[in-house]
């Protein structure tokens, strides 16, 4: 059975970007895409008229989005939902059905339809499949992935593996660590407790990525370990990547909802492309 990707739509540059990235990445794959719009119902009226023009104006949105999705050259399955609800608990509830969910980035927008920039966080957050998140960027080269030892690194670094072989450029395995004291404080740090550091970073790393080479026979595999906060090793690693890789620890509940510092930090800046793991 092929993959299916749902890419939300609003009609923004910002938006349609994310629709080329995924697009692109569907033809690929030989991947079905589902085209979403979803008004957002927050500010409107109850009553059925307003409610019944808000769904009219939102599925004229999707067929333009369509049609704009045809013009761009891709001719393999596509469908459309336009909905009129919550953004965040609409895209949830179809990202069941999706093996990844596509979402333009940026700060706002004047689209009532919009669910992206800070919402596209909260949709990373609480999405039941794997998210990326596309700003517009240069293409680059490599794929880039946090390695922290966590079960959820590894899944991400197992995520990222294929997507490099797929794409014959080289995995950056980045593992960013940071002695436990207090900055402006390190002339306290001891040559014992930087070598454990180190030595625990190159242990992570090496476990992370064994069996790669074996799976991956030409796969280039290249390690970094950076005397940094996570957030801002990751974000200068991937500045001149293709794709920048990051787990989610959310296992269900109310702890999906905890995307994590990391995940955010990078879907705040994202230095291109960002796609987030799940459990």
């Amino acid at each position: 059975m092929s993959e299916k990707y749902l890419i939300g739509v609003d009609g923004s540059e910002q938006s349609r970007v994310a629709l080329a990235w995924g697009l692109a990445r569907a033809t690929e794959r030989g991947a079905a895409v589902e085209l979403l719009h979803v008004a957002d119902d927050s500010f409107l009226s109850e009553s059925v008229a307003f409610l019944s023009e808000a769904q009219e104006a939102s599925e004229q949105m999707l067929q333009g989005e369509t049609e704009y999705a045809r013009s761009l050259g891709f001719e393999g399955r596509i469908s459309g939902t336009a909905v009129v609800g919550h953004p965040i608990a609409e895209v949830e509830e179809a990202s069941r059905h999706a093996d990844l969910l596509v979402l333009g980035a940026h700060g706002g927008s004047r689209f009532a339809g919009s669910f992206f920039g800070t919402r596209a966080v909260k949709a990373a957050a609480t999405a039941h499949c794997p998210v990326a998140v596309v700003p517009k960027h240069e293409p680059g080269t490599g794929v880039v992935v946090g390695v922290d030892g966590s079960e959820a690194s590894q899944r991400a670094i197992a995520f990222a593996a294929e997507e490099a072989s797929l794409r014959g450029a080289p995995l950056i395995a980045v593992y960013a660590w940071m002695p436990p004291l207090t900055p402006g404080l390190e002339y306290l740090w001891s040559e014992e407790l930087v070598e454990s550091q180190r030595a625990a970073a190159e242990e992570a790393i090496a476990i992370g990525v064994a069996g790669l080479a074996e799976r991956y026979p030409d796969l280039e595999i290249r390690r970094e370990i950076v005397q940094s906060p996570p957030v801002a090793a990751l974000v200068q690693a991937a500045e001149h990547a293709e794709l920048l890789v990051v787990g989610s620890r959310g296992r269900g509940g109310i702890s999906r909802l905890l995307l994590g510092s990391v995940s955010h930090g990078v879907l705040q800046a994202l230095p291109c492309p960002v796609i987030v793991t799940r459990a």
